[in-house]
């Protein structure tokens, strides 16, 4: 049986955490809103970050298997995962997934969904949260990649011989 003490985390892997959670979370609560008025009605439909497969669904499943080798890593020594992730590191592997999902949700969040003369588009908070939680994941992995925990010393300049 695992220990879960959570002072085994780095600061690194607590923010990827935090931001995964926030990604998990955001991607079920509506992401956009959209109201049609005019003509005597008014109609109104809402949708959240799975109706985005490329952008919501995927950054979800990369925010997932990030938790997860965090969690898994950490807590459950005895499981053995790669090491190294083929020919890059883990936190390479980390990097590469956070910055994809963080990529992906902000290009929603910018781009967007466009409204009419007789539709209303706004954004609704899952897509918020779900940014918020994508930008968590690709600062706390790029603090991990720039800490270079794996190695367990500080990333710097190539020293002379």
């Amino acid at each position: 049986m695992a220990e879960f003490d959570f002072k085994k985390l780095k600061t690194s892997e607590l923010v990827m955490l935090g931001g995964a959670l926030a990604v998990f979370i955001g991607t079920f609560l509506t992401w956009y809103k959209a109201e049609a008025k005019g003509l005597g009605f008014s109609a109104s439909d809402t949708v959240n970050g799975f109706h985005y497969f490329l952008q919501g669904t995927i950054p979800w499943i990369l925010a997932i298997a990030i938790a997860a080798a965090i969690i898994i890593r950490t807590f459950f020594p005895d499981v053995k995962l790669p090491d190294p992730l083929g020919p890059v590191s883990w936190a390479q592997g980390y990097l590469i997934a956070a910055g994809l999902a963080a990529v992906l949700i902000l290009s929603r969040l910018i781009f967007g969904e466009s409204g009419n003369d007789f539709v209303d588009v706004t954004r609704g908070i899952g897509m918020y949260l779900s940014s918020l939680g994508g930008i968590a994941l690709a600062v706390g992995a790029y603090l991990k990649f720039q800490a270079n925990e794996e190695a367990g010393t500080a990333s710097g300049p190539p020293t002379a011989f």
